[in-house]
């Protein structure tokens, strides 16, 4: 490989890391929300269905644009109602990927942890297609206690982690990258 290419690619990564790092924002303004959704039993299972909002940066947008992957990571807790302290009797992480292919000019969601992908056109596409999450099969009904109250904890998190490393710093350091919703509690109706 050509050390000019080297330089090229090194002079982009810096470019974009001083457009993220200069560009000024107030904080709250991006952010991923859950809006509604929640566990049905059906079939035997708990299904859970899910509708967010992603409210990207110009950051977050110009790396997808720049074909850096964001990878989110939808958690799910299940906890058992008690006494003093609740606890968690299962831990569930679903990971998803939005990247953008310039040679095919359109963007791909791919669920990470069935493998299936999906083709979009645009950006707004693939983040709509990624706000409606349906048919998560979360834990059997016969696994859970019938005389026992639960409830879900649900968060969508952008993992900062599987960011490049010369984006990592500014990603933890920026409000901009904070696009990770709060958690959400919903009852698990028995």
């Amino acid at each position: 490989m050509p050390v000019w290419v080297n330089a090229k690619t090194m002079w982009q990564w810096l470019l974009l890391l001083s457009c993220l790092v200069c560009s000024p924002v107030s904080a709250g303004e991006f952010s991923t929300q859950l809006k509604n959704g929640g566990l049905e039993a059906r079939e035997g299972w708990y299904i859970l269905n899910l509708d967010a909002d992603y409210f990207l940066s110009p950051a977050a947008k110009q790396a997808i644009q720049s074909s850096i992957p964001l990878y989110w990571n939808l958690k799910i807790e299940l906890k058992k109602e008690r006494y003093l302290q609740d606890k968690t009797v299962l831990s569930v992480t679903y990971r998803y990927r939005i990247r953008y292919h310039a040679l095919l000019n359109s963007y791909s969601v791919k669920n990470e942890t069935t493998n299936l992908i999906k083709k979009y056109a645009t950006l707004a596409a693939a983040l709509d297609s990624l706000s409606r999450l349906r048919e998560l099969q979360i834990v059997a009904v016969s696994a859970l206690d019938k005389n026992k109250h639960y409830y879900a904890a649900i968060k969508l998190e952008l993992d900062k982690e599987s960011l490049p490393p010369p984006l990592r710093p500014v990603a933890y350091l920026s409000s901009e990258w904070d696009l990770s919703s709060d958690w959400t509690l919903w009852p698990l109706d028995q």
